[in-house]
């Protein structure tokens, strides 16, 4: 299957004049696309998720390589690949591109948990792992 992807702008807000992307704007265009992904791709809008479902998807493994510029005015790339699906956890790639040029390369591990004062992993549900599984990379 393709990757879920999305095109944002670069704002002023996201990196220098020097064109060094600041890291903690750069992992939250990820948050947010992985938010994105949630609500359009898999049909399991945070909201039912976090609200309704009493769950949620925390990071737990984080790995970011930067490798190249972002200015303002880009149209960034995002791509959204997932890489292993676990019982209570999984892993996506997330890369990030300007004209091609790949700017960030982003892997991820989230784990399903409980949502509250006491967070335990849970077992994800069969429809979100198959959901996530349609993301999955060869």
């Amino acid at each position: 299957m393709a990757p879920f992807t999305k095109s944002v702008p670069v704002r002023f807000e996201d990196c220098d004049p020097a064109g060094i992307g600041f890291y903690p704007r750069i992992l939250m265009m990820v948050n947010r696309l992985i938010e994105d992904f949630f609500a359009e791709a898999l049909d399991h809008p945070w909201p039912r998720l976090h609200g309704c479902e009493k769950r949620a998807v925390p990071t737990v493994r984080l790995e970011v390589d930067f490798k190249g510029p972002l200015r303002q005015g880009d149209a960034l790339e995002l791509e959204l690949q997932v890489l292993k699906v676990g019982n209570s956890a999984f892993t996506v790639a997330v890369a990030g591109s300007v004209g091609g040029a790949e700017r960030f390369a982003v892997i991820q591990v989230l784990a399903y948990t409980t949502a509250g004062p006491e967070v335990a992993a849970k077992p994800m549900p069969d429809a979100l792992k198959a959901g996530l599984a349609r993301f999955m990379v060869n």
